[in-house]
């Protein structure tokens, strides 16, 4: 590659266009489910959904990313081929042994499963060990460079799942059952079409012992995997479980639904590409630059977003889900916010990844989101009810914040004092929201990150610096 910088540029541009496109439709789609859905019914839906987007990546055992970042690394095609099958196989074995134990667990302890899960129980099983083989799928394609053509898969998969499932709203029944069916039969067709397709692939006659790096790489990414997961899905979990009403489930997911869809289209796309060039030997000596210039302009771009949706959350919640939806209007205030940390953020995990310190994140995200933001929701669900995990999450993603910078100024990245600042600016700004005009602490935000020095005329040079390997 003549110029590595010039390929990030260009094959993310083109990856985030086309990414969006189809998810920005199924954002759509998405959001019309919400609509048709009664808070309870869309919070059993929003449970189901959760855990089995839990369960079925931590059974892929860390291989998405470990497919992602080792095929580059491999020219062999028949090795490349090997390692994918040996994943396959080894995906499989650990859906048999949870289906074994999910069983056996379930038949001696009934009353664990809330009543959403036990309606759809064995259904329930299979969608999670679908979701399983896609994610290695989706590992085996990003390793190989192909961000487009699997978006335009996967992309497909939501579109026509939504689709389908709000056509059975208007004819069938408005119902989670209904949503559900329709997204587990599609999650099945669409494995039995990937693997048809990639039947040349997969090597029957391989040998099951992964190179020691590889076996320490995919352990780690299955705990954080695992950590991440359960910090996603932890808030859910104990709002039904604290609550027994499922429509405060519902409450709080279609309060963070907004948030959510921004991330998961114009940010998380970002990652791809971003741990695959970052793996690449050509960016050598530039990734702390990268990093430390890419979290800054993420962080301002994002807190602009937060801003705009905090201010006008009472209007996004009438607009795009209903009357009957009114106490997200809190949720997505608090919400918004979120989005500042989750474009700040982004880059530092992927920098640990490519430096081979994968555990340093977990251990923090851990720490700080899973385990205190788990004990501050015990303590204030009972009495905030949906608003609670709205806002220990933002507790939680300040300490996380902090805790990882200063584990990258170790690495002699300058990263505290950006937080710090633009954090400042974001609240300030909404501040002036609250007490005088929104539109107003829009131009407060941009005036005071000039004025603190967080962004300037120089940063764009520095941009083109880094673009065409300058530094």
């Amino acid at each position: 590659m003549n110029n590595i910088y010039q390929k990030i540029f260009y094959s993310t541009t083109k990856y985030l266009v086309l990414k969006n496109v189809f998810m920005f439709t199924a954002g759509v789609l998405s959001i019309f489910i919400v609509r048709l859905l009664a808070p309870a019914e869309y919070g059993k839906w929003a449970l189901v959904y959760q855990l089995i987007a839990t369960i079925g990546p931590i059974l892929s055992l860390g291989f998405l990313s470990t497919l992602a970042k080792f095929i580059p690394e491999y020219t062999d095609e028949k090795r490349k081929n090997e390692l994918f099958s040996q994943t396959l196989f080894l995906v499989t074995i650990a859906f048999l042994v949870f289906s074994l134990l999910y069983i056996s667990g379930t038949s001696l302890f009934p009353k664990i499963l809330p009543q959403e899960i036990k309606i759809v129980k064995y259904p329930f099983l299979f969608f999670i060990g679908a979701l399983a083989l896609v994610n290695l799928v989706e590992g085996f394609y990003r390793g190989l460079g192909k961000f487009n053509q699997w978006t335009i898969i996967d992309g497909g998969r939501s579109i026509l799942s939504a689709g389908l499932a709000i056509l059975l709203f208007l004819t069938l029944s408005k119902s989670f059952e209904t949503v559900f069916y329709t997204y587990f039969f599609l999650i099945i067709l669409f494995l039995i079409t990937l693997l048809f397709h990639l039947r040349k692939n997969l090597n029957l006659n391989l040998n099951l012992n992964l190179e020691p790096q590889i076996i320490k790489f995919s352990l780690i990414m299955l705990a954080g995997q695992i950590v991440f997961l359960l910090g996603t899905t932890i808030d859910s979990v104990l709002l039904r479980a604290l609550l027994k009403d499922p429509a405060q489930v519902g409450y709080y997911n279609a309060g963070i639904r907004i948030p959510k869809m921004l991330e998961t289209m114009l940010l998380a796309p970002l990652s791809v590409p971003f741990l695959y060039y970052f793996s690449h030997p050509e960016t050598g000596q530039s990734k702390e630059k990268i990093l430390e210039f890419g979290s800054r302009m993420l962080g301002i771009i994002w807190g602009t977003i937060a801003i705009l949706i905090f201010a006008f959350a009472k209007e996004i919640v009438l607009i795009f889900f209903g009357q009957v939806y009114k106490q997200s209007i809190y949720v997505l205030e608090l919400f918004s916010l979120y989005l500042f940390f989750a474009g700040f953020l982004l880059l530092f995990s992927l920098y640990f990844i490519s430096v081979n310190q994968p555990w340093k994140p977990i251990l923090v995200y851990f720490i700080s989101v899973v385990v205190i933001c788990s004990l501050l929701n015990v303590l204030l669900i009972p009495h905030l009810k949906s608003i609670a995990p709205a806002i220990n999450i933002l507790v939680s993603l300040t300490i996380y914040s902090y805790m990882i910078c200063i584990m990258a100024s170790k690495q002699g990245i300058k990263c505290i004092k950006t937080l710090s600042m633009t954090l400042g600016c974001i609240l300030a700004s909404i501040v002036v929201c609250v007490k005088t005009n929104c539109l107003l602490s829009i131009a407060t935000y941009f005036i005071l990150i000039f004025l603190t020095g967080i962004f300037g005329i120089k940063d764009l040079e520095t941009g083109k610096r880094i673009l065409y390997r300058q530094y």
